[in-house]
């Protein structure tokens, strides 16, 4: 790895609770070579693939978590009970490190299709001084826009929109589609950040916010306390990007694997 590139870590926040699938991080996922695996392995099997850009750690509360990460030899960082989601179990994370790095890439556990790409893009805007929070959208083709509409109507929302201001700034993010209207320019949030570790520690000294509790959003919580979030926009990712969100997104998810050879 390069001097450059030590100034980086991808963290994966992973906690075995979650409302509409518990337990989906150890939940098995079968790959190309059709070995079942982890989800949270999957995502950190991709999340390593990077390890030219960043060093790598998961960073859980939970012993069955860990205990599975040191089977397939990742670094894992110990954190609290107490962290309400990723964005707080990062900034326990960089709390607990004797030299925490300049920039903290977010990259969900249930995530395993993330692209090389995307993170590439949040690095490069960082390094331009967009900010020290940023994230990555992209911009909704029709077929995307009939796919997520379809989700909500069969009561599956599993997309964030978000729309920006004329500095490419988020004004809000909604997981109702927005802007509202036939002709509205619809741009969809990819669940993946970037942040400098002032930020995250400014994040975890405030309590939630309002918009954030109302729509489950842990992000909304730095533009309620006035803390831009800097939009990187990117092309959809060969073959889909696909989280697990529901029990039935597994096959999904292992589908988008097998396209991509990844094991």
């Amino acid at each position: 790895m390069s001097a450059a590139a030590r100034d980086i870590a991808i963290v994966i926040p992973a906690r075995f609770a979650s409302q509409r699938f518990p337990g989906k991080l150890l939940a098995p996922l079968r790959g190309a070579d059709g070995v079942a695996r982890p989800l949270i392995e999957h995502s950190w099997r991709a999340a390593n693939a990077l390890g030219d850009l960043a060093d790598v750690m998961i960073a859980t509360d939970d012993a069955a978590i860990a205990e599975a990460a040191a089977g397939f030899g990742a670094r894992c960082v110990m954190t609290s009970t107490m962290a309400r989601n990723g964005t707080e179990r990062c900034a326990e994370a960089m709390a607990a490190l004797d030299a925490p790095p300049a920039l903290v890439i977010d990259w969900q556990g249930d995530s395993p299709a993330v692209a090389r790409a995307h993170v590439e893009a949040l690095i490069a805007a960082w390094r331009k001084g967009a900010g020290p929070v940023l994230t990555p959208f992209m911009r909704c083709s029709p077929a995307m826009r009939a796919h997520l509409s379809a989700e909500i109507a069969a009561g599956r929302p599993s997309g964030v929109f978000v729309v920006a201001d004329r500095a490419a700034n988020a004004l809000y993010f909604s997981r109702s589609p927005i802007p509202w209207g036939p002709e509205a320019d619809w741009r969809l949030h990819v669940g993946l950040y970037a942040y400098e570790p002032a930020a995250l520690a400014r994040y975890a000294a405030w309590p939630p916010g309002p918009l954030e509790v109302a729509e489950s959003l842990e992000q909304l919580r730095f533009l309620e306390n006035g803390q831009p979030i800097a939009l990187v926009e990117v092309e959809p990712a060969v073959g889909g990007y696909g989280d697990v969100n529901y029990p039935a997104d597994i096959e999904k998810v292992e589908t988008l694997l097998r396209r991509r050879g990844a094991r």
